[in-house]
């Protein structure tokens, strides 16, 4: 098993019982007590997990797992000034990649501007939105994750590799010091990551709020994306990874 499938098994078993053993731990994910210490002391440093006496605990909500209702409103200024500085990116006849982040979602509301656009997303409540403004959508399909409304998956991943677009728009949990793009679902991460491949031009959308932060999937480095949006001038270093 993939040390990232473990983080995330680990994190759903300490959402369902709060606190684990690491002997059961071990016992459910048929590995050694030492590979989940190990799992363990690498989840504390994103602050998801704290370690007790034999054990761990879940300490704290990732933004992900809170309703999609609530993260719209969260920098809601910031996510604004982003999709305004974002569609001007976007041509006549583009084809659109957008994730179902709410940074991405504000950006729909300035598509009106554009003509005969086609926008392929995993975000049921985009596609609806998409759907009441008259533009060309395609929906991936998948699996719904409940509290983002987004849809993930081998369904999902598969409609994405089977296109091309022009642009793909995108946002995540958290930018690293050292320009690592990251997230805390293991799901929308590789669907990211699928997304990438069949993009022509990739657009990171990233409010302050997330810079430094750092979680346990990386999507990829800001060397992989052509330009990141945020409402503040980005940090000298990261400017010079961004693709020219």
């Amino acid at each position: 098993m993939l040390g990232e499938e473990r983080y995330s098994q680990i994190k759903e078993m300490l959402s369902e019982e709060r606190s684990v053993t690491v002997m059961e731990m071990a016992r459910k994910l048929f590995v050694s007590e030492a590979t989940i210490r190990r799992d363990l002391t690498s989840m504390e440093k994103t602050g998801v997990i704290r370690r007790v006496h034999g054990g761990a605990i879940l300490v704290k909500q990732s933004n992900r797992d809170v309703p999609l209702y609530l993260r719209e409103n969260v920098n809601a200024q910031a996510k604004d000034t982003i999709a305004r500085k974002a569609a001007g990116l976007i041509k006549e006849n583009d084809v659109i990649l957008l994730d179902a982040s709410t940074t991405a979602f504000a950006l729909i509301p300035y598509l009106r501007a554009s003509d005969n656009l086609i926008v392929i997303t995993n975000g049921i409540k985009a596609a609806l939105e998409l759907g009441k403004m008259h533009i060309k959508t395609l929906c991936t399909g998948g699996t719904m994750i409940d509290n983002s409304f987004s849809l993930v998956g081998h369904h999902a991943e598969g409609m994405i590799e089977s296109i091309c677009a022009d642009i793909m728009f995108f946002s995540c949990l958290g930018v690293s010091a050292s320009g690592m793009i990251n997230d805390t679902s293991i799901e929308e991460a590789r669907l990211r990551q699928t997304m990438f491949k069949h993009a022509k031009r990739k657009v990171l959308l990233c409010d302050s709020s997330k810079f430094g932060k750092e979680y346990f999937f990386n999507l990829g480095s800001l060397s992989d994306v052509d330009a990141m949006i945020s409402e503040v001038p980005l940090p000298d270093a990261w400017q010079r990874m961004i693709k020219k």
